[in-house]
Order: C-alpha cells, then sequence, then structure tokens
C-alpha cells in the first residue's frame, strides 16, 4: 500500500506541474496571449492583449490568469503587448507587475490604466508613447520617467507622488496633460514637457536640473518658482511659455549664460527673493532678455541705481517707495511696467541714459510722481523728441536739456509728421516752420511754432492723398472702379500721432460722394493702427481684404466677426490687440498672413466657418494659447486637426451648424419638385446660417419652414431671367433673399451652382 501511494503522489505531482517556463497559451479572460516565467511561483508575460467584443465589462483585471487547473500572476508586460488594443471606455487594472518592457502600452487606447498596486520603480522607454489614455496611475515606487515614456500620449492626469528623474522627451507634446506631482523631482531633461500646453502649474522645489526645451511651448505655465538648489538651466528650457511670474533666488549659476534661455516670453515679472548682490545676474542675456525685476520696496531708501544691462523694469517694481528721491536708469533698459515708479511721492530726479525713451506700460507707471521733477536724458535731438512723445515721459515737463536739442527735436518733429515721401507743398511747410524755430529765443515759442507747423502739414497731407471724410471715417476713392477703401487722416501710419478713431465704428456697405455711389471693399493698410479708443468695429459682408497693419494695437476691441466674404486678412493686421476676447473667422477666408493676431494672448475662442482650412503665414497666433477652443463643421474636423491649424489642440465641432447644412439643402430640394432638378448646391446653406439679417439664432431660420421654402423657390426661378434657359450654369449666383413676413434671411453661395430641367 505504501508502494501504490508513492506512485500516485508523483503522478499527481506531474500533473500539477506539466506546464514549463516558456510553454505560450492563449485564454479567453482576460483576453490575450500569455507566457510562463517562473513555477512555483506560477508567474506569467502578458505577450498580446486582445479587446473582447463579448465582455460588457467597463474594468478588466490584469492581476491573475488560469491555465490547466492553475492559477498565475501576470507580473510583467511584453514590448508591444497592447499595441492596436481600441477600447475607449475600458479601464485596465494591474497590481502585481515588477515589470514593463519598452513600448509595452504603444498606441493604445483606453480610458485608463491603472498601475498604482504594481510594484515598478521605472517606467521604460516609449512605454506610452502614443497612448490614447485619460490617465495613468503609477505606484509610489517609480521613482523615473525615462525617455519619451509619455511622448504624445493623451493623459490628462498623472498619479505618482515620488518621481525624481524624468528623462529626455518623456511628455513631450502630451497636450492634454494638466497636472504632474514634481514636487520630489529632482532633474528634467531636455524637452521633457515640450509642447505641454495645458500644463498650468508646477513644483520644482527639489530640481537641480532643467534640460534645453523642458518646458517649450507650455503656453499655459504663467508663474514658476525655482528654487534654491537649483543649477543648471539649458538652452530654450522656457521658451514660448508666455510667463507672468518668475521667482528665483540671487544664485549666479542659476542660468547658463545663453540668450535663448526664456527667448520669446514676453514680459515677465522677475522677483527675487534674496538681493545680498543685485548685480549678480546683470551681465547674464539668459535673464536680461526678457525679465523683469521685483524689489523689496521697504527697503529703498535714497539713491538708487539699476543693474547695469538691465532691459526691463517690471509691474510694480518700485510701487509706493515713499523714501526714494534718485534713480538712475541704465542705457539698455527698453520697457517700463505700470505702475514701476506709482506712489513714489519724494522721487526728485530720474537719471536714465537710455538714448531711446524706454517703453512705458501706460501712464500710471509714474502716478502721483511730481511731474516737474528733474528729467536728466542724453542731450541730443533724437533723445528729447523720443522721450517727448512716449507715453508717460511725455507728462514731465523739466528736460534739463540745451536750447538747441529742443529746437533740433522740434524740427524733427515737423519732418517726421510730414513722412518718408512728401510732396513739395508739405516740403515748403517745413522749410517754412524750420527757419521760424531756428530763429526762436525761447522754449514756448518753439514749442507754439511747433504745433502750428505740424496742423498746416497734417492739412496739406489730406490733400496730397485724396482723401475724403465721409461721416466719421477717411477714405481713398477709385473713381474708375467705384469702390473705395476704407484708411488713416493724413499722417503717415507710422508716425508718433495716433488716428482718430475711437468707441464703436460701423463700416458701411456704400459711401456717397459727388453725387456718385462707391461700395466700399477694403479695409487698408494702417487704416485703424495704434486706436487705442477703438471698442468695437462692425464690417458689412462685401468687404474683400484687411490689408497690413490695419488694426494693430487696437487694444480695447473684444470681440470680432469678419465679414463674410473676407477672403484674405494680410499681415499683422490685428496684431497686438490685447483685448480680444473671441474671434469669428468667416466662411470665404482662404489666407491668413504673417503674425495677423500676433499677441492676441486675451483670446479665449476662435469660430471658423470655412468648411476648408485656410493657410497660415509664419506665427499668425502667436502669443495665442493653442488649447483655446476653435470650433468647425463637424465634416472638416479632420481637415483642421491635420492641416495647417493642426498647432491648436482643442477643437469643437459646430453640430446644429451641419444640421442645418443638411436640413436647408433638402427643402430646398423637396421644394423644387418636378420643376427642376438642383444637380450641385455645394454649400448653399452654409450662408443659410452664417449671416442672418432680423434672426437672433440658427433655430429661428430653421423654423422657417414651408413659407420660407417656397421663397428659396421663387427666388431660384428669377435666375432664369438673368442667366437664361433653364439648364444654363449658374455661376457666382447672388444671394437668394428667403422672406418670412419681416423676417429676411440671406442665403450666400460662392460656389457653382447649377439648375436645370428634369
Amino acid at each position: 500500500m505504501k508502494k501504490i501511494s508513492f506512485i500516485l503522489a508523483v503522478l499527481c505531482c506531474f500533473s500539477m506541474n506539466a506546464q514549463n517556463v516558456g510553454d505560450v497559451f492563449t485564454v479567453p479572460s482576460p483576453k490575450g496571449t500569455y507566457k510562463i516565467t517562473s513555477i512555483n511561483p506560477n508567474t506569467v508575460t502578458l505577450v498580446t492583449a486582445q479587446t473582447s467584443k463579448d465582455n460588457p465589462r467597463y474594468e478588466i483585471d490584469y492581476i491573475t490568469v488560469e491555465y490547466e487547473e492553475a492559477t498565475y500572476d501576470i507580473t510583467s508586460v511584453q514590448q508591444d503587448a497592447f499595441r492596436n488594443y481600441h477600447d475607449a471606455n475600458v479601464r485596465l487594472n494591474f497590481n502585481k507587475l515588477s515589470n514593463i518592457s519598452t513600448a509595452a502600452f504603444y498606441n493604445v487606447t483606453c480610458y485608463e490604466i491603472n498601475l498604482s498596486g504594481s510594484h515598478l520603480t521605472v517606467i521604460p522607454n516609449n512605454a506610452f508613447m502614443d497612448a490614447n489614455c485619460k490617465e495613468v496611475s503609477i505606484p509610489e515606487s517609480v521613482t523615473r520617467i525615462s525617455a519619451n515614456a509619455f511622448k504624445e500620449c493623451t493623459v490628462s492626469t498623472l498619479n505618482a507622488s515620488n518621481l525624481t528623474y524624468i528623462d529626455d522627451a518623456a511628455f513631450q507634446w502630451c497636450r492634454s496633460l494638466t497636472s504632474i506631482d514634481l514636487s520630489k523631482a529632482t532633474y528634467i531633461g531636455g524637452a521633457a514637457f515640450y509642447g505641454c500646453s495645458a500644463l498650468s502649474a508646477i513644483d520644482l522645489s527639489n530640481v537641480t536640473y532643467i534640460g534645453g526645451n523642458a518646458f517649450e511651448e507650455c503656453t499655459n505655465l504663467k508663474n514658476i518658482t525655482l528654487p534654491q538648489c537649483l543649477k543648471t538651466v539649458k538652452q530654450n528650457a522656457f521658451r514660448g511659455c508666455y510667463l507672468t511670474s518668475l521667482t528665483m533666488y540671487n544664485t549666479a549659476e542659476t542660468f547658463e549664460n545663453n540668450q535663448h534661455i526664456m527667448a520669446d516670453n514676453g514680459t515677465v515679472t522677475m522677483n527675487i527673493i534674496d538681493w545680498g548682490n543685485k548685480n549678480a545676474l546683470s551681465g547674464n542675456s539668459g535673464i536680461n532678455q526678457a525679465i523683469t525685476y521685483k524689489y523689496d520696496n521697504e527697503t529703498i531708501t535714497g539713491e538708487l541705481s539699476l543693474p547695469d544691462n538691465l532691459t526691463i523694469l517690471g509691474e510694480g517694481a518700485l510701487y509706493h517707495c515713499i523714501d526714494l528721491t534718485i534713480i538712475n536708469m541704465p542705457a539698455s533698459l527698453t520697457q517700463i511696467g505700470a505702475k514701476a515708479l506709482a506712489k513714489c511721492s519724494n522721487l526728485s530726479a530720474i537719471h536714465c541714459d537710455a538714448t531711446t525713451a524706454p517703453v512705458v506700460a501706460n501712464a500710471n507707471a509714474f502716478s502721483e510722481v511730481d511731474k516737474n521733477i528733474n528729467i536728466f536724458i542724453p542731450d541730443n535731438a533724437e533723445s528729447y523728441y523720443s522721450y517727448k512723445h512716449t507715453t508717460g515721459w511725455n507728462e514731465f515737463s523739466n528736460y534739463l536739456v540745451s536750447l538747441q536739442t529742443i529746437k533740433g527735436a522740434a524740427i524733427i518733429e515737423l519732418n517726421h509728421t510730414a513722412g518718408s515721401n512728401p510732396s513739395q507743398d508739405v516740403l515748403n511747410i517745413v522749410t517754412n516752420y524750420s527757419a521760424q524755430i531756428n530763429a526762436a529765443d525761447d522754449k514756448a515759442t518753439i514749442e507754439a511754432i511747433t504745433q502750428a507747423g505740424v496742423a498746416a502739414i497734417i492739412e496739406q497731407i489730406k490733400i496730397d492723398r485724396g482723401l475724403v471724410k465721409i461721416g466719421n471715417l477717411y477714405y481713398l476713392l477709385d473713381s474708375e472702379h467705384h469702390t473705395a477703401t476704407v484708411t488713416y487722416g493724413g499722417l503717415e501710419a507710422d508716425g508718433y500721432a495716433t488716428a482718430e478713431y475711437t468707441g464703436s465704428i460701423t463700416i458701411p456697405a456704400t459711401v456717397e460722394h459727388e453725387n456718385g455711389t462707391y461700395n466700399v471693399t477694403l479695409i487698408g493698410e494702417h487704416a485703424f493702427q495704434n486706436c487705442t479708443n477703438l471698442t468695437a468695429v462692425t464690417f458689412h459682408d462685401d468687404i474683400t481684404e484687411i490689408n497690413d497693419y490695419a488694426f494693430h494695437n487696437c487694444s480695447k476691441i473684444t470681440n470680432l466677426v469678419l465679414p463674410y466674404k473676407t477672403t484674405y486678412i494680410h499681415s499683422h493686421a490685428f496684431s497686438s490687440c490685447t483685448a480680444l476676447q473671441t474671434l469669428e473667422l468667416p466662411y470665404m477666408i482662404q489666407a491668413i498672413d504673417n503674425l495677423a493676431f500676433e499677441n492676441c494672448s486675451a483670446l479665449t475662442a476662435i469660430t471658423s466657418l470655412s468648411p476648408t482650412p485656410s493657410a497660415l503665414g509664419y506665427g499668425p497666433f502667436n502669443g495665442v494659447s493653442k488649447s483655446i477652443p476653435v470650433t468647425v463643421q463637424g465634416s472638416s474636423l479632420e481637415a483642421y486637426q491635420q492641416g495647417p491649424w493642426g498647432g491648436f489642440t482643442n477643437f469643437v465641432t459646430n453640430q446644429s451648424l451641419d444640421a442645418a447644412k443638411t436640413n436647408a439643402k433638402n427643402a430646398i430640394v423637396a421644394a423644387l419638385g418636378s420643376y427642376h432638378y438642383v444637380s450641385y448646391i455645394g454649400n448653399l446653406a452654409m450662408g443659410f446660417c452664417q449671416r442672418i439679417e432680423a434672426v437672433t439664432s440658427i433655430e429661428q431660420v430653421e423654423a422657417l419652414g414651408t413659407e420660407g421654402v417656397y421663397a428659396v423657390t421663387y427666388s431660384i426661378k428669377t435666375y432664369q431671367a438673368t442667366f437664361g434657359e433653364m439648364g444654363e450654369p449658374c455661376e457666382d449666383c447672388p444671394a437668394v433673399e428667403v422672406k418670412k413676413g419681416t423676417t429676411t434671411v440671406k442665403l450666400y453661395n460662392p460656389e457653382k451652382v447649377e439648375f436645370r430641367k428634369e
């Protein structure tokens, strides 16, 4: 009996361990192929995961797997195991993993990947590259994210609390990433977060190294605090972030001496925590290119000399320094922020060595500073002219310069007003008033002569340019074609004098002049440039082009709906419209030229009514967040995502617009019935929904019903008289008017439409 029992025991043992290390098997739950990696303990590697249409679960646990009456722990995931795995609603759970291979989750599609219960320490190269999932939870044991691990992944949040090392390009182009815990990180590799445009806050309190391009194009990253332990920041680390605040310790070794570290940031307020040596950073071009300084106002007394090579004095930098008496500004200074010297009520003198007046954010930079204090500047005509015509500086009255410098500046003003290509009549005016200025012997007389000369020059320029003022706008009239171009009044557009347009402007469809009617079709170059008090513009639909710098620096315009027939927006047309919040681009837009909307940093939404993405020149939306919603037709979504607009990351489809388009086409075809056959309607309904007169919503238009459809039929029949017998093509047909009671809807059709008998 003992012998028989021994044999049975051996047989049972053989049966239980029939599988061998290296064996590969496929099972339906969780569906996939596995490879045995050890026996006792029983472990397997997931070789290939497969979706199961028969499995309705929203969660799949890749924890254990059953095979031939044995249970195996899933402890590793092989390379490409989840490549082409697509189930957008599923959550994948793992809690026994000790290893995942390179590219294990490459190109996976799922809702969430939960690794939080696993024993991983490193996320390997390319592990989640191109993965389409919203969340990834990794265990606290993970300390390193390797190169390209999450590159171009759609993850929005990454739950990890002990990361210390982020390798090169680890999260590059993760445009949906909004948050990640970097509080323990010491190393951030090159391009680690390049293009993470949704990332808005980071904790770098323990970082010692930041690689080149590490946070480049993180356009929502506004405020950064760099720790005292930081040793190295490489080239382009924060390029294109458009920071508004940078806080750091006064350590000269923090930045490499490279001018591109913060290139393209615009204006940044720099708060130095320790100002033991204010000049320690002054020779560092990598900082001074685009950084401002903020001082500890409580300690500023008496005379203050700003650091050599300083370029920007930041917003509120010396606000309420009531004990400051004299300030010395270096020749390198180019900008002064809002309230930078406001409430410095005991200031008695300003010395500024800059030959060109530093640009002042607004006049309140010198608020409550006595405007009769002594101002010392370089004693030459060009410098004095610059200071006297720069916002803020022009409020001061006591510039300590020679009478000869004042005369020279006055003559510069006459010549500048005359422009670069003056007529002989203008030159004669300049010569006459220049002689009077040279003969004067006091400042007040010189200023009075200059003012009279400028007024005379402006009036002559208006005559020379053929300007006509109709209503509250200036026009250039083309009598041959009976068209009118909206333009600026008198001065050359690059002059210091600003255009006179203010408030809300309506550009008419036509203007009358000397018994003739002119169609207004163009907005001319510089037409509204520097109209900083212009708040709104209403266009009519026949404007075809908006030319260079037309609305440059119109800093109070908040909303723009561009004309339906506009095809071309030229270079810098709306650049520096810093209050602009919403923009609607028209149906017929074809191209937006270089820097057209540069520095429109307040933009929160763009709508493009064109079914075809417009061509884009160089950087037309520089300084605009690429994560703002861009609304397009549903049928055009892919073209926008993959075309020239691909830099934007948040496209929204206008479903109501798509539905209205389809409904309108069907209704018109049905109304024509057996009388006519419409072979091609094209995008007729786009106009149907875009420009609606006396109607406030798409729903009201759709409610026009049968009566409206008959009106369409009647209007189409009237084309016969204009375009010949039915059956001939109707090209460039005019707008069709649909009427219901007092409501009129215009249907535009810029494409070819053919009507023929059935």
